[in-house]
């Protein structure tokens, strides 16, 4: 193989690493989002301990296409137990999201709704999110009030 074609596989296999470490950064960033989430517990968690000072997070899954912009509901947890830190959206970035077709017809994949809070001082308390519209249909939505509503309790010790 001449100089001149070695030349040129060497660019080539330059330029296509570039693009692949490119990509694999752009949708870590899409998929991480910009929050620190601490601790991340799931939809599914119910009780939660996390020590005093600790980072935590309520993560829970959402079509936000069709609506589901889950957000905070009355009561407050107490803040003497745990402050509310911030919440965010991060997407999915799926292949069939990149594709522009998805396992929902054309709203992708979904993504993760992140409420994040700073645990405070020893006790206990009750962080509850929901879909607003959702929820005010209660039993007449197909997916019942498990789907519009959850409640954790948290233990800070």
């Amino acid at each position: 193989m001449s100089r001149r074609w070695r030349r040129i596989l060497l660019v080539a296999t330059a330029v296509l690493a570039l693009v692949v470490v490119g990509g694999a950064v752009a949708v870590h960033r899409k998929t991480t989002g910009k929050l620190d989430h601490g601790t991340v517990f799931t939809q599914a968690s119910g009780d939660l301990v996390v020590k005093s000072g600790e980072l935590f997070s309520i993560e829970v899954f959402g079509y936000r296409g069709a609506g589901d912009n889950w957000t905070m509901a009355a009561p407050d947890p107490d803040p003497a137990v745990a402050r509310a830190a911030g919440d965010e959206y991060v997407g999915n970035a799926g292949l069939t999201d990149l594709l522009g077709f998805g396992a929902t017809g054309n709203l992708g994949t979904g993504g993760h709704y992140y409420f994040t809070f700073r645990a405070q001082n020893p006790g206990r308390t009750t962080i509850t999110v929901h879909v607003p519209y959702r929820d005010e249909l209660g039993g007449s939505f197909p997916g019942g009030p498990d789907q519009t509503k959850r409640q954790f309790t948290v233990d800070v010790r």
